[in-house]
């Protein structure tokens, strides 16, 4: 047997193996629908029937409007208004939508923190960054999780958006903001107070 024919039975094994999971799983949805296993066989079979059409990487393109048979057009602003709104499941799983260029943006921003302090707070906008406070100790991640959130909530953003990316253990931290261009980035920090 060739190699491409040991894959195509290695795969139809897979299969089968994910449906009786899924079968399983089917019972035990009855007790409790976010059973992650059942979540996992759902999503599978959902993608693998009917896969998501992959968008191009400069974003939605298509005929011109002016090109478009009669009743196309508000079959495409819809296409396109499903492109660039992000849906509950996107949100569920953390995937970030391009912007209008087709890019889906990450910028750097540097955090300095205040542990052990009254109250979970933004203090300001910092010379090259955010200054924050928080009550937790930097203990198992509980500062860390109130940083994240902080800055979700100060810039206007998920959390799974943001991703600390050094000083995990110290005082000044690094994150990463997925979803935010520079620009934007700047415009929301220039909002915020600026500490005594």
């Amino acid at each position: 047997m060739s190699l491409l024919e040991w894959m195509l039975i290695l795969e139809v094994v897979a299969l089968i193996v994910l449906g009786l999971f899924t079968f399983a799983a089917l019972f035990i949805a009855r007790d409790n629908p976010d059973d992650p296993i059942y979540v996992f066989c759902k999503t599978f079979w959902r993608h693998f029937i009917y896969p998501q059409p992959i968008p191009s990487v400069d974003g939605p393109k298509g005929i011109p409007l002016e090109d478009v048979p009669e009743g196309g057009r508000e079959i495409r602003a819809e296409r396109e208004r499903k492109f660039v709104e992000q849906s509950d499941e996107d949100a569920k799983y953390g995937r970030i939508k391009p912007g209008a260029d087709g890019v889906v943006h990450s910028v750097n921003l540097a955090v300095y923190v205040t542990p052990h302090a009254a109250n979970d707070s933004v203090i300001g906008r910092s010379e090259d960054g955010i200054a924050l406070q928080v009550t937790a100790a930097a203990e198992e991640g509980a500062a860390n999780k109130a940083v994240i959130q902080l800055i979700a909530d100060a810039l206007g953003l998920k959390p799974y958006q943001v991703t600390l990316t050094k000083g995990h253990y110290q005082t000044r931290k690094g994150v990463a903001i997925t979803g935010m261009d520079a620009g934007t980035l700047e415009e929301r920090l220039d909002a915020l107070p600026t500490p005594e």
